[in-house]
């Protein structure tokens, strides 16, 4: 059993709301957004293969209160499950997961080992395809995930990562409803873009950082039963 890594921090504060982690970035995305924060990790070549045994080495026995799997895309990698298994021997922490969704069937295995999902929402189902830059239209399998993750246990907590040039604030709130479609009620997180060492100069060229006053102007149409919280950064 192997994966693909690309690092590992020992401690974060940032990534899961309140809870101390540590963080594993899995390498390899099977989409290709003009504003990846991590676009170096996004070839499927990058990073190193390490044995499930030896990720869970380095994993534990840090001061901290749970484990958060992102990337990359940690769903492209088949053995995520038995990762996140062997990870939930330890009692009393926390897992998360970052996905966007594209990979449901290695997505539904993980969930009996996961606590919460940070689920990326890239944009409104007409334009998927063009924002994450790939020829099959993800849609599809990114709603049977939120499905899946619905019907258990497990805390979904939605975001998009607004840009200007790819996104509108109709985007949002078309999004807001396509989660309450879906059977979805609570909060939804939308960040603002940024461009940074991690991004790829020729590809967010185009593209620039958002005004949080465009989101402001709609948030009196939000729906009922959706929560937006602007996280501007």
């Amino acid at each position: 059993m192997e994966m693909r890594v690309a690092s590992i921090i020992d401690i974060s504060l940032v990534d899961v709301p309140g809870i101390p982690v540590t963080v594993l970035f899995t390498a390899g995305c099977n989409m290709d957004c003009p504003y990846c924060q991590n676009a170096e990790i996004i070839p499927l070549s990058s990073g190193e293969e390490m044995s499930v045994d030896a990720i869970v080495e380095k994993m534990q026995g840090h001061l901290t209160d749970g484990y958060c799997i992102t990337g990359g895309e940690p769903t492209i990698q088949k053995d995520l499950p038995d990762l996140l298994k062997k990870l939930r021997f330890e009692e009393g922490k926390h897992i998360n997961l970052n996905t966007q969704g594209s990979v449901p069937d290695v997505l539904k295995k993980s969930l009996p080992y996961l606590d919460s999902v940070w689920f990326d929402i890239k944009t409104i189902p007409k334009t998927y395809s063009t924002v994450t830059r790939v020829s099959n239209d993800p849609w599809p399998r990114v709603e049977r995930s939120i499905k899946f993750i619905l019907d258990s246990p497990v805390a979904l907590w939605p975001r998009t990562t607004y840009v200007g040039g790819l996104h509108s604030p109709s985007d949002i709130l078309q999004i807001c409803h396509l989660l309450l479609d879906i059977g979805y009620q609570g909060e939804y997180f939308v960040q603002n873009f940024l461009k940074s060492s991690g991004t790829r100069k020729e590809d967010v060229r185009e593209l620039s950082e958002p005004d949080i006053k465009m989101i402001e102007s709609i948030l009196d149409k939000v729906p009922e039963g959706i929560q937006l919280r602007l996280e501007w950064r």
